[in-house]
């Protein structure tokens, strides 16, 4: 065994996955959290095509930024919308840094399906919410190389 193996203890625990979902008006959206330390991963993805095509960030700070991908030419996707309202219902308790990627495409959706879609993630993100308030992560202990200068 290496001398770092050997001298390296676990202190958090890595990779702490959760899945939630919501079906209504006739699709599914699913929401995928992923701990690594403090930080958290989410996917917020359903419908027909779950893909990933914005992907919303928290700092430190709180702050949201977001930025979407080209869909098709002249487009860019729209679930921006979504991930910034799971962003701003999840900020007030993330530890860390949040990463949320979003994409969902109900094929020839409906007002009534895209009006869903808001609550739908509204609800995701109360259970996300309850299950990172129920589930928080001790804080590693960081060691920083010394100053070269």
């Amino acid at each position: 065994m290496s001398e770092a193996k050997k001298n390296s203890k676990l202190i958090f625990p890595i990779n702490k996955n959760h899945k939630f979902q919501v079906s209504e008006h006739g699709f599914t959206m699913t929401v995928l959290a992923s701990r690594e330390s403090l930080d958290l991963l989410v996917q917020l993805v359903g419908g027909d095509v779950p893909h990933f095509g914005v992907v919303s960030t928290i700092d430190k700070t709180k702050k949201i930024e977001t930025h979407a991908l080209p869909s098709r030419p002249g487009h860019v996707h729209q679930e921006g919308i979504l991930t910034e309202h799971l962003a701003n219902i999840i900020k007030p308790v993330i530890q860390g840094n949040a990463i949320i990627t979003g994409g969902v495409h109900v094929n020839n959706i409906t007002p009534e399906q895209m009006n869903a879609a808001t609550s739908m993630t509204e609800i995701l993100g109360e259970q996300l919410v309850k299950w990172l308030k129920e589930n928080p992560v001790t804080p590693p202990e960081l060691h920083f190389a010394k100053s070269l200068h």
